[in-house]
């Protein structure tokens, strides 16, 4: 049972955006982002720790505060976010990672949900050799710039296993009041992806 009131998330996707901002826009800037933060956040994010628990709306508060600081009016940045998330992940898997089955991947991505999230479901369903769908489904808020980033976090994942493009189409999200999150992901074939 969850004391902590409304949904939480590891610090590890904080740790993401810390690490984003370091890497892109400098130390100087990751000073003057801390220093924006309402005090609270503040102190929240100077004692983080991947494994503790944080709120998500603090999440995406960090996350537009990043865009209005740093990347005003870029759309992309978003995604960014999420592909770098992305890139945290394939370094664990070092020079493996193209050695890695796309659908094993997703699958696994979907198990992990309850240990980084205590919130929603999501599901993974294989649709051919190369392709396969995500759904999200029962957050209890639901807030685009966190769709935004899920969406550059699927896709780039996906190319860094494969090295290849990937096409990724949302056909639902639970942000226009539709039931899931639905993210169809094709991708280009791979040894590991064979029968």
């Amino acid at each position: 049972m969850n004391e902590r009131p409304g949904p939480h998330l590891k610090g590890r996707f904080f740790q993401v955006r810390l690490d984003y901002v370091r890497e892109y826009y400098g130390y100087e800037a990751l000073a003057e982002l801390m220093a924006a933060l309402p005090e609270r956040e503040r102190a929240q994010l100077e004692s983080l720790h991947p494994d503790n628990w944080y709120p998500f709306r603090s999440l995406n508060a960090l996350d537009r505060l990043i865009a209005e600081l740093l990347a005003p009016n870029d759309p992309g940045l978003f995604e960014r976010l999420g592909a770098m998330s992305a890139r945290h992940r394939a370094d664990l898997l070092g020079s493996h990672a193209r050695l890695v089955n796309v659908h094993g991947f997703l699958s696994r991505l979907v198990e992990e949900h309850p240990h980084n999230h205590d919130f929603g479901r999501v599901t993974y369903r294989r649709l051919g050799f190369n392709e396969g769908e995500v759904r999200a489904f029962g957050f209890p808020e639901s807030d685009e710039v966190f769709c935004r980033g899920a969406r550059g976090f699927l896709r780039a994942a996906v190319e860094l296993l494969t090295g290849g493009p990937v096409e990724l189409r949302e056909g639902m999200c639970q942000c226009r009041r539709q039931p899931s999150c639905l993210y169809r992901l094709s991708w280009p074939p791979t040894d590991a992806d064979s029968p």
